[in-house]
Protein backbone atom coordinates (compact mmCIF):
# COMPACT_ATOMS: atom_id res chain seq x y z
CA UNK A 1 0.00 0.00 0.00
CA UNK A 2 1.28 3.51 -0.86
CA UNK A 3 0.18 6.19 1.78
CA UNK A 4 1.08 9.94 1.00
CA UNK A 5 0.60 13.28 2.41
CA UNK A 6 -1.18 16.32 0.39
CA UNK A 7 -0.06 20.04 1.45
CA UNK A 8 1.82 19.30 4.72
CA UNK A 9 1.33 22.58 6.48
CA UNK A 10 -1.03 22.83 9.35
CA UNK A 11 -3.06 25.67 10.66
CA UNK A 12 -0.59 27.84 12.54
CA UNK A 13 2.81 25.73 12.06
CA UNK A 14 5.41 28.17 11.11
CA UNK A 15 7.81 26.67 7.73
CA UNK A 16 10.68 25.15 9.87
CA UNK A 17 7.69 22.65 11.36
CA UNK A 18 6.50 21.88 8.05
CA UNK A 19 9.97 20.74 7.89
CA UNK A 20 10.39 18.84 10.42
CA UNK A 21 7.04 17.30 9.87
CA UNK A 22 8.52 16.50 6.11
CA UNK A 23 11.56 14.33 7.56
CA UNK A 24 8.54 13.02 10.28
CA UNK A 25 6.27 11.54 7.24
CA UNK A 26 9.69 10.12 5.40
CA UNK A 27 10.77 7.97 9.03
CA UNK A 28 7.06 7.09 9.47
CA UNK A 29 7.08 5.63 5.72
CA UNK A 30 4.94 7.60 3.82
CA UNK A 31 5.33 7.21 0.03
CA UNK A 32 4.99 10.90 -1.30
CA UNK A 33 4.32 14.14 -0.46
CA UNK A 34 2.51 16.48 -2.52
CA UNK A 35 1.85 20.16 -2.21
CA UNK A 36 -0.70 22.33 -4.80
CA UNK A 37 -1.17 25.76 -5.34
CA UNK A 38 -4.59 27.75 -6.09
CA UNK A 39 -3.70 31.78 -4.94
CA UNK A 40 -1.56 30.59 -1.32
CA UNK A 41 1.98 29.81 -1.60
CA UNK A 42 3.34 28.26 -4.63
CA UNK A 43 3.88 24.76 -5.08
CA UNK A 44 7.47 24.28 -6.40
CA UNK A 45 9.65 26.74 -3.59
CA UNK A 46 7.72 24.64 -1.02
CA UNK A 47 8.68 21.13 -2.58
CA UNK A 48 12.24 22.39 -3.11
CA UNK A 49 12.73 22.68 0.65
CA UNK A 50 11.35 19.46 0.95
CA UNK A 51 13.35 17.50 -1.08
CA UNK A 52 16.63 19.00 0.40
CA UNK A 53 15.59 17.49 3.95
CA UNK A 54 14.40 14.60 3.14
CA UNK A 55 16.27 11.70 0.98
CA UNK A 56 13.77 9.06 0.12
CA UNK A 57 10.35 10.36 0.02
CA UNK A 58 9.16 10.90 -3.18
CA UNK A 59 7.26 14.72 -3.55
CA UNK A 60 5.26 16.28 -6.63
CA UNK A 61 2.59 18.51 -7.49
CA UNK A 62 -0.75 18.06 -6.63
CA UNK A 63 -1.72 20.52 -8.80
CA UNK A 64 -0.35 23.30 -10.83
CA UNK A 65 -2.24 25.04 -13.27
CA UNK A 66 -1.52 24.81 -17.08
CA UNK A 67 -2.07 28.22 -17.57
CA UNK A 68 0.10 29.91 -15.18
CA UNK A 69 3.26 29.13 -16.66
CA UNK A 70 4.64 28.54 -19.97
CA UNK A 71 5.72 24.72 -20.32
CA UNK A 72 8.87 25.67 -21.32
CA UNK A 73 9.17 27.12 -17.53
CA UNK A 74 7.74 24.10 -16.40
CA UNK A 75 9.64 21.77 -18.03
CA UNK A 76 12.76 23.70 -16.33
CA UNK A 77 11.75 23.77 -13.38
CA UNK A 78 9.79 20.40 -13.05
CA UNK A 79 13.54 18.67 -14.36
CA UNK A 80 15.54 20.74 -12.38
CA UNK A 81 13.56 19.48 -9.02
CA UNK A 82 14.02 16.13 -10.54
CA UNK A 83 18.02 16.54 -10.79
CA UNK A 84 17.90 18.21 -7.16
CA UNK A 85 15.71 15.11 -5.36
CA UNK A 86 17.74 12.52 -7.68
CA UNK A 87 15.03 11.10 -9.07
CA UNK A 88 12.08 11.41 -6.63
CA UNK A 89 9.95 14.06 -8.40
CA UNK A 90 6.35 13.79 -10.27
CA UNK A 91 4.49 16.44 -11.87
CA UNK A 92 1.11 17.10 -10.82
CA UNK A 93 -1.28 19.26 -13.45
CA UNK A 94 -4.75 20.28 -13.89
CA UNK A 95 -6.76 23.14 -15.51
CA UNK A 96 -7.95 24.77 -13.15
CA UNK A 97 -11.23 26.57 -13.37
CA UNK A 98 -12.53 29.94 -14.82
CA UNK A 99 -12.75 31.77 -12.16
CA UNK A 100 -8.70 31.45 -10.61
CA UNK A 101 -7.26 31.34 -14.26
CA UNK A 102 -9.10 34.77 -15.69
CA UNK A 103 -9.92 36.35 -12.17
CA UNK A 104 -6.74 35.79 -10.66
CA UNK A 105 -3.55 34.93 -13.41
CA UNK A 106 -5.85 37.31 -15.79
CA UNK A 107 -5.11 34.30 -18.48
CA UNK A 108 -8.05 33.49 -21.02
CA UNK A 109 -9.53 30.21 -20.19
CA UNK A 110 -9.93 28.81 -23.26
CA UNK A 111 -9.82 25.06 -24.54
CA UNK A 112 -8.21 23.77 -21.75
CA UNK A 113 -7.56 19.82 -22.87
CA UNK A 114 -5.76 21.33 -26.23
CA UNK A 115 -3.92 22.93 -24.42
CA UNK A 116 -2.89 20.36 -21.68
CA UNK A 117 -1.91 18.31 -24.37
CA UNK A 118 0.35 21.16 -25.57
CA UNK A 119 1.77 21.20 -22.59
CA UNK A 120 2.32 17.85 -21.85
CA UNK A 121 4.12 17.15 -25.23
CA UNK A 122 6.55 20.00 -24.64
CA UNK A 123 7.56 19.05 -21.39
CA UNK A 124 7.98 15.12 -22.52
CA UNK A 125 10.70 16.80 -25.04
CA UNK A 126 12.60 18.26 -22.78
CA UNK A 127 12.51 15.69 -20.35
CA UNK A 128 14.27 13.23 -23.65
CA UNK A 129 16.66 16.03 -24.24
CA UNK A 130 14.86 17.09 -27.43
CA UNK A 131 15.05 20.02 -29.04
CA UNK A 132 11.84 21.95 -28.33
CA UNK A 133 10.66 22.18 -31.75
CA UNK A 134 6.76 22.90 -31.36
CA UNK A 135 4.33 24.16 -33.93
CA UNK A 136 0.61 24.07 -32.00
CA UNK A 137 -2.31 26.33 -31.62
CA UNK A 138 -1.14 27.53 -28.23
CA UNK A 139 2.83 27.53 -28.14
CA UNK A 140 5.37 28.07 -31.48
CA UNK A 141 8.86 27.28 -29.27
CA UNK A 142 11.64 26.60 -32.02
CA UNK A 143 15.46 25.99 -31.65
CA UNK A 144 15.54 25.63 -27.45
CA UNK A 145 17.27 22.83 -25.78
CA UNK A 146 17.22 22.64 -22.15
CA UNK A 147 20.52 23.53 -21.27
CA UNK A 148 21.02 20.41 -18.52
CA UNK A 149 20.97 17.07 -18.77
CA UNK A 150 17.66 15.77 -17.00
CA UNK A 151 18.19 13.24 -14.46
CA UNK A 152 16.04 10.43 -16.38
CA UNK A 153 14.42 10.71 -19.41
CA UNK A 154 10.68 9.97 -18.92
CA UNK A 155 9.63 12.60 -15.58
CA UNK A 156 5.95 10.63 -14.16
CA UNK A 157 3.42 13.45 -15.47
CA UNK A 158 0.00 13.12 -13.58
CA UNK A 159 -3.19 14.70 -14.33
CA UNK A 160 -6.30 15.97 -12.41
CA UNK A 161 -9.10 15.22 -14.13
CA UNK A 162 -12.72 14.54 -13.78
CA UNK A 163 -14.61 15.27 -16.86
CA UNK A 164 -15.09 12.47 -19.50
CA UNK A 165 -13.23 13.97 -22.01
CA UNK A 166 -10.07 15.19 -19.78
CA UNK A 167 -10.43 11.42 -17.86
CA UNK A 168 -10.14 10.15 -21.55
CA UNK A 169 -7.24 12.26 -22.16
CA UNK A 170 -5.47 11.26 -19.13
CA UNK A 171 -5.78 7.63 -20.40
CA UNK A 172 -3.90 8.68 -23.33
CA UNK A 173 -1.00 10.58 -22.25
CA UNK A 174 -0.77 10.76 -18.80
CA UNK A 175 1.34 8.53 -15.99
CA UNK A 176 -1.83 8.78 -13.84
CA UNK A 177 -4.44 10.41 -12.34
CA UNK A 178 -5.18 12.85 -9.35
CA UNK A 179 -8.99 12.72 -8.48
CA UNK A 180 -10.13 14.60 -5.42
CA UNK A 181 -13.79 13.32 -3.73
CA UNK A 182 -13.06 9.72 -5.38
CA UNK A 183 -15.70 7.83 -4.09
CA UNK A 184 -14.11 4.22 -4.22
CA UNK A 185 -17.89 2.64 -4.84
CA UNK A 186 -18.79 4.41 -7.82
CA UNK A 187 -15.12 4.85 -9.36
CA UNK A 188 -16.29 2.70 -12.50
CA UNK A 189 -17.61 5.45 -14.95
CA UNK A 190 -14.64 7.36 -14.45
CA UNK A 191 -12.40 4.47 -15.09
CA UNK A 192 -14.03 2.57 -17.90
CA UNK A 193 -13.35 7.02 -19.49
CA UNK A 194 -9.79 6.30 -18.45
CA UNK A 195 -9.49 2.76 -20.37
CA UNK A 196 -11.51 4.46 -23.32
CA UNK A 197 -8.26 6.74 -23.85
CA UNK A 198 -5.78 4.45 -23.16
CA UNK A 199 -7.05 1.76 -25.45
CA UNK A 200 -6.88 3.95 -28.34
CA UNK A 201 -3.57 5.49 -27.72
CA UNK A 202 -2.29 1.04 -27.32
CA UNK A 203 -1.90 1.23 -23.32
CA UNK A 204 -3.19 -0.90 -20.34
CA UNK A 205 -5.12 0.36 -17.24
CA UNK A 206 -1.77 -0.67 -15.23
CA UNK A 207 0.02 2.31 -17.14
CA UNK A 208 -1.90 4.77 -15.42
CA UNK A 209 -1.39 5.04 -11.59
CA UNK A 210 -4.56 6.10 -9.57
CA UNK A 211 -3.96 8.92 -6.89
CA UNK A 212 -6.44 10.53 -5.20
CA UNK A 213 -6.17 12.85 -2.68
CA UNK A 214 -8.46 12.30 0.37
CA UNK A 215 -9.46 14.37 3.52
CA UNK A 216 -9.10 12.26 7.11
CA UNK A 217 -9.99 12.78 10.13
CA UNK A 218 -8.67 11.08 12.60
CA UNK A 219 -11.22 10.95 15.28
CA UNK A 220 -13.58 9.47 17.86
CA UNK A 221 -16.30 11.79 17.09
CA UNK A 222 -17.17 11.41 13.38
CA UNK A 223 -20.47 13.65 13.52
CA UNK A 224 -17.82 16.79 14.43
CA UNK A 225 -15.99 15.29 11.39
CA UNK A 226 -19.14 15.01 9.19
CA UNK A 227 -19.35 19.04 9.87
CA UNK A 228 -16.27 20.21 9.19
CA UNK A 229 -15.96 18.41 5.52
CA UNK A 230 -19.81 19.68 4.79
CA UNK A 231 -18.38 22.79 3.90
CA UNK A 232 -15.16 21.84 2.15
CA UNK A 233 -17.24 20.06 -0.26
CA UNK A 234 -20.03 22.71 -0.52
CA UNK A 235 -17.18 24.84 -1.59
CA UNK A 236 -16.45 23.34 -4.57
CA UNK A 237 -19.88 22.57 -5.77
CA UNK A 238 -20.86 25.52 -5.87
CA UNK A 239 -17.90 28.10 -5.82
CA UNK A 240 -15.48 25.87 -8.09
CA UNK A 241 -17.08 26.80 -11.52
CA UNK A 242 -19.31 23.63 -12.78
CA UNK A 243 -17.02 20.88 -13.01
CA UNK A 244 -17.56 19.12 -9.43
CA UNK A 245 -21.48 19.93 -9.60
CA UNK A 246 -21.10 17.85 -12.53
CA UNK A 247 -18.98 15.02 -11.21
CA UNK A 248 -21.35 15.02 -8.42
CA UNK A 249 -23.83 13.67 -10.76
CA UNK A 250 -21.64 11.38 -12.68
CA UNK A 251 -21.48 9.64 -8.99
CA UNK A 252 -24.79 9.76 -8.31
CA UNK A 253 -24.96 12.89 -5.89
CA UNK A 254 -26.99 15.02 -8.86
CA UNK A 255 -30.17 15.69 -6.89
CA UNK A 256 -27.76 16.82 -3.70
CA UNK A 257 -25.41 18.68 -5.46
CA UNK A 258 -28.12 20.77 -7.25
CA UNK A 259 -29.53 21.72 -4.64
CA UNK A 260 -25.83 22.78 -3.14
CA UNK A 261 -24.99 24.74 -6.03
CA UNK A 262 -28.19 26.86 -5.69
CA UNK A 263 -28.08 27.65 -2.35
CA UNK A 264 -24.73 28.47 -3.00
CA UNK A 265 -25.15 30.79 -5.75
CA UNK A 266 -27.40 32.50 -3.66
CA UNK A 267 -24.60 33.16 -1.45
CA UNK A 268 -26.45 31.20 1.53
CA UNK A 269 -22.94 29.28 2.25
CA UNK A 270 -23.84 27.64 5.60
CA UNK A 271 -27.07 26.39 3.85
CA UNK A 272 -25.19 25.07 1.40
CA UNK A 273 -23.20 23.01 3.56
CA UNK A 274 -26.21 21.89 5.80
CA UNK A 275 -27.10 20.13 2.01
CA UNK A 276 -23.99 17.88 1.84
CA UNK A 277 -25.26 14.83 3.52
CA UNK A 278 -23.89 12.16 5.33
CA UNK A 279 -23.59 9.71 2.43
CA UNK A 280 -21.54 11.90 0.33
CA UNK A 281 -19.08 13.03 3.12
CA UNK A 282 -18.42 8.78 4.08
CA UNK A 283 -18.32 7.94 0.38
CA UNK A 284 -15.79 10.38 -0.08
CA UNK A 285 -13.74 11.01 3.08
CA UNK A 286 -11.63 8.61 5.95
CA UNK A 287 -12.85 9.43 9.32
CA UNK A 288 -12.79 7.60 12.82
CA UNK A 289 -10.53 5.95 15.22
CA UNK A 290 -7.22 5.00 13.72
CA UNK A 291 -8.06 1.39 13.00
CA UNK A 292 -11.59 2.82 10.94
CA UNK A 293 -9.09 4.72 9.36
CA UNK A 294 -7.03 1.89 8.04
CA UNK A 295 -10.15 -0.11 6.73
CA UNK A 296 -11.40 2.86 4.68
CA UNK A 297 -8.05 3.24 3.36
CA UNK A 298 -8.40 -0.80 2.37
CA UNK A 299 -11.27 0.02 0.83
CA UNK A 300 -9.51 2.58 -1.38
CA UNK A 301 -7.04 -0.04 -2.31
CA UNK A 302 -9.61 -2.55 -3.00
CA UNK A 303 -11.09 -0.53 -6.02
CA UNK A 304 -8.19 -0.40 -7.74
CA UNK A 305 -6.51 2.61 -6.35
CA UNK A 306 -2.50 2.55 -6.77
CA UNK A 307 -1.83 5.28 -4.39
CA UNK A 308 -3.51 7.40 -1.35
CA UNK A 309 -2.60 11.27 -0.74
CA UNK A 310 -4.04 11.98 2.56
CA UNK A 311 -4.77 15.52 3.54
CA UNK A 312 -5.26 15.67 7.24
CA UNK A 313 -7.46 17.76 8.63
CA UNK A 314 -6.24 18.69 12.59
CA UNK A 315 -6.14 22.17 13.59
CA UNK A 316 -2.37 22.37 14.71
CA UNK A 317 0.74 20.79 14.00
CA UNK A 318 1.15 19.03 17.37
CA UNK A 319 -2.36 17.49 16.52
CA UNK A 320 -1.45 16.98 12.89
CA UNK A 321 1.60 14.93 13.68
CA UNK A 322 -0.39 12.43 16.26
CA UNK A 323 -2.97 11.51 13.52
CA UNK A 324 0.07 10.89 11.38
CA UNK A 325 1.43 8.18 13.74
CA UNK A 326 -1.90 7.11 14.21
CA UNK A 327 -2.44 5.78 10.75
CA UNK A 328 1.70 5.52 9.25
CA UNK A 329 1.95 2.78 6.34
CA UNK A 330 4.82 1.49 8.82
CA UNK A 331 2.02 1.25 12.07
Amino acid sequence: MKIGISNLRAPGASWRDTLRTAKLAEELGYSCITMGEAWGEDAFTSLAQVAAVTERIRIGTSIVPVFARTPSNIAMTALNMDNMSEGRFFLGLGASGKLVIEDFHGEQFRKPLARMREYISIIRKAAAGERLDHNGEFFKISRFHIRFKPYRSHLPIYIASLTPASLRLTGEIADGWLPIFLAPTRMQPLIDDIQKGAQAAGRAMSDIAICPQVSIYVTDDIDAARRRERPHIAFYIGGMGVFYHQYMHRIGFGAQADEIREAYLNREWDVAATLVTNEMVDAMTIMGTPEQCKEQMHQFFRAGVDEIRLVFNEPDASAQISAMKAVAPGG
